[in-house]
């Protein structure tokens, strides 16, 4: 904040040149005993008082030329926007990342409550399956792996799910395309398993069982 005024940084000079002597004299008169009335030394205090306001005043309005504060005000104004910005992007981060987990919960139920019999309701079924197509995803594993859990054997699942349902839970780029989906589950439930399907079957099976193993520790 510069003094641009003229008269201005006159009238604050003077009233340093001003104050200064008269604080200086008036504090050593005071000081030193000097013999006065009581109604001379009371008028003493108040000069001596009010010269030491003005020039502390003046002192602080001279430091404003040589102090940067407008610098100073836009570097604190920039810090806060950036702690803003900041407060912004990790709320947007959080945000999604509830999001997030909101739909994973929200997922894991409708598939529980859909699709998994009574008996492994509190197994992780869900949580196996998820496993199980990070690594072989795409239309015939995954028919496969519901094929599996259907069969009377294991009877984690109460059927095999729609290719919209599967869609719906683990994802398109999981399942793969709707009609590979269609023809594997086709060739899994119409027609009799031959000895090569009958070894995937059993593979498949096993692969589960070790999954969920893994996910009860």
């Amino acid at each position: 904040m510069k003094l641009n005024d003229r008269s201005f940084k006159v009238f604050i000079y003077s009233g340093l040149g001003v104050s200064i002597p008269i604080l200086a004299v008036g504090v050593a008169m005071l000081l030193s005993g000097y013999r006065i009335s009581s109604e001379a030394k009371f008028w003493l205090w108040i000069v001596v008082v009010l010269s030491a306001i003005v020039m502390v005043f003046s002192l602080i309005r001279l430091l404003c030329d040589f102090i940067p504060v407008e610098k100073i005000s836009r570097r604190l104004r920039k810090n806060d926007v950036s702690v803003q910005d900041y407060s912004l992007k990790t709320n947007g981060i959080k945000t999604k990342d509830q999001e997030d987990t909101d739909h994973y919960s929200a997922m894991k139920a409708y598939f529980i409550r859909q699709y998994v019999n009574k008996a492994y309701v509190d197994e992780p079924v869900f949580e196996t399956y998820e496993e199980l197509f990070k690594e072989n995803s795409g239309g015939k594993n995954v028919v496969l792996a519901f094929y599996c859990g259907a069969d009377t054997n294991m009877n984690w699942l109460i059927s095999i799910p729609s290719y919209t349902e599967a869609v719906r839970m683990f994802g398109e780029d999981v399942v793969g395309s709707k009609n590979n989906y269609s023809v594997q589950k086709s060739n899994l439930t119409k027609e009799e398993p031959d000895e090569k399907k009958l070894t995937e079957i059993r593979t498949m099976k096993q692969l589960m069982k070790k999954i969920m193993a893994s996910k009860k520790k």
